[in-house]
Parts: C-alpha cells; sequence; structure tokens
C-alpha cells in the first residue's frame, strides 16, 4: 500500500468515474472492509448485488492488479487504522484519554479540533446559496434514519422556533405518502445520512427530487449513496468511521446552518423569536397558573 494514499482515499478518488455496479461494489468495500479479508471475490460480489467479475473489474478500475491485492491493502488499512465498527472506533480512540488528569480538556478539545476542521472543508458559496433556500422554501422537509434521525429531530426542534412548516418526515407508510403527494418546487429537504447508511433516506430523497424539491444532503462520506441521489452535498469528512464522534461536529454545523438561514434576514427572524417568546411564557403561565 502507498504511504501517500490509503485504499479508502484511492477508492474515493477514482468513485465517480466508476460504472454503477462497480460502485455498488466500491460502496460494499468501504462498509464492509473486514468481510473483503476472508471471502473470495464471488461471494463479495454476491453480497454486493453484482458478480465477480465486476469486483475484478472494480479493483482494475482503482489502479490495483488485482483482487489479491485489494485483499492486502485492505488487511493493512485495518491493520493500521482500527476501523472494524464504530463503537470499536469509539472506545479504542478514547482509551488513552482514560487516564489524563485533564480529561475534559483534552476530550473537549478533540471536539473542537473535528469541528475546526470539519468547518475548513465547507464551500463558502455553496452553503450560502443553501441556506438561502431554506429561508425562502415554504416548507422544509427533515429526513434521518437511525443515529442521523437524532440530529434531524434537533434540527426540527430549533427551526421551529424561527419559521413555519419546518416537517420530519415520518417513515410510516400513510404519513410518508401524505408527505410526498404535498411536496413540490416550492419546498427544500434536508437528508441527513450517515455511516451506516440507511435505504429508506435514500429512497425518499430520491422521491423527493423528482417531485422538484431541492434536496440537500448532510452525509460524512464522498461514496455514500445519497451523493448519487441529491440535487447538492454537504460532506463532513473526519479520521475515523465513527458516527458517536460524528454528533458533536453534526449538531455544531447543523446550527450553524441555522445560522446561516437566519442571516438572510435578521430582521424577520427576531420578530419570530420576539413572537415565540412571548406565546410561550403565555402558555406556560396559564397553564400553571
Amino acid at each position: 500500500m502507498s504511504d501517500a494514499i490509503t485504499i479508502k482515499e484511492k477508492i474515493e478518488q477514482h468513485f465517480s468515474s466508476l460504472s454503477k455496479a462497480q460502485q455498488k461494489v466500491a460502496s460494499f468495500v468501504l462498509h464492509n472492509p473486514t468481510y473483503i479479508g476472508v471471502h473470495s471475490a464471488t461471494e463479495v460480489g454476491e453480497r454486493a448485488g453484482t458478480s465477480e467479475t465486476t469486483v475484478i473489474r472494480f479493483c482494475y478500475a482503482i489502479g490495483l492488479n488485482g483482487y489479491a491485492q485489494l485483499q492486502k491493502e485492505l488487511t493493512m488499512y485495518l491493520f493500521e487504522h482500527n476501523t472494524n465498527s464504530t463503537l470499536g472506533n469509539y472506545v479504542s480512540s478514547k482509551e488513552e484519554l482514560f487516564k489524563e488528569q485533564a480529561l475534559c480538556e483534552k476530550v473537549m478539545g478533540q471536539i473542537s479540533n473535528q469541528i475546526v476542521g470539519i468547518a475548513g472543508q465547507i464551500d463558502k458559496e455553496q452553503f450560502s446559496q443553501t441556506t438561502k433556500r431554506l429561508h425562502e422554501a415554504k416548507t422544509i422537509y427533515l429526513v434521518g434514519a437511525g443515529a442521523s434521525n437524532f440530529a434531524a429531530q434537533w434540527l426540527q426542534f430549533t427551526l421551529n422556533m424561527l419559521r413555519p412548516n419546518v416537517k420530519l418526515v415520518q417513515g410510516e407508510t400513510s404519513m410518508l405518502i401524505r408527505t410526498l403527494q404535498e411536496a413540490d418546487e416550492t419546498a427544500v429537504a434536508i437528508v441527513i445520512s450517515l455511516h451506516r447508511y440507511y435505504k429508506e433516506p435514500v429512497q425518499i430523497a430520491e422521491e423527493f427530487v423528482k417531485r422538484g424539491v431541492y434536496t440537500v444532503a448532510i452525509t460524512d462520506a464522498n461514496v455514500a449513496p445519497i451523493r448519487a441521489v441529491a440535487n447538492e452535498a454537504f460532506v463532513l469528512q473526519q479520521a475515523e468511521l465513527s458516527t458517536i464522534d460524528m454528533m458533536p461536529a453534526l449538531i455544531s454545523f447543523l446550527n450553524t446552518i441555522v445560522v446561516g438561514m437566519m442571516s438572510h434576514d435578521a430582521a424577520y427572524y427576531n420578530e419570530q423569536r420576539v413572537k415565540f417568546d412571548d406565546f410561550q411564557n403565555s402558555f406556560i403561565a396559564n397553564r400553571w397558573s
């Protein structure tokens, strides 16, 4: 394996030039690296929903000389980076801090550095245009599953205090059908899709795009399936594949999106805040009197 580029980076760099079938293999390899080392190309092809031939062609397409080299490079990558599981990554990355006297400062310092690093990845023009769309949208739909659903709920709670028509998309069939029937080009959807990527948010995003809803993805990898579906994507890259570690930075980014939206009409959002506070204070007073 090259010292200058990891196998993960190699796959990500070639991903957009791969065929659809080869992209399936790429996604499977990135999300199931331990499986590759102990299974044949035939078995990988079956699990990825393609074929042994496609797996071999994928290896050639990313510059390898065959499947054996893929197995070797992935094995070395796993050894060097300890990427066996999200929880494993989280625990192992914290073990060296357990004996630190300044544990609080060390852990929060890591989080701070991660947030600063991700902030540097964000395209300023893209961010400005996206937050302007959110400000102008008649309706905002929020989608997330698993850990991503927690982030979507936080964003709904925050946006609901500042503007009307912010809806958390429910997966229950009748509710989902009603949502898709109402969705149109006056809306914006934010789909949060973190590893391990659930199929349902991707499928919902596809339906939104078909209906003219401008769909924004927030994810954690360049090869995340949602990127091929959404109108645009913010990719929050981090060194370790740990959804748990990603959450503080993700919430920070979502908070920044809210601030960006407010910046397009500060007077309007200040007025909304005052109305919300006045109603909340009145409601609580009446409720407990």
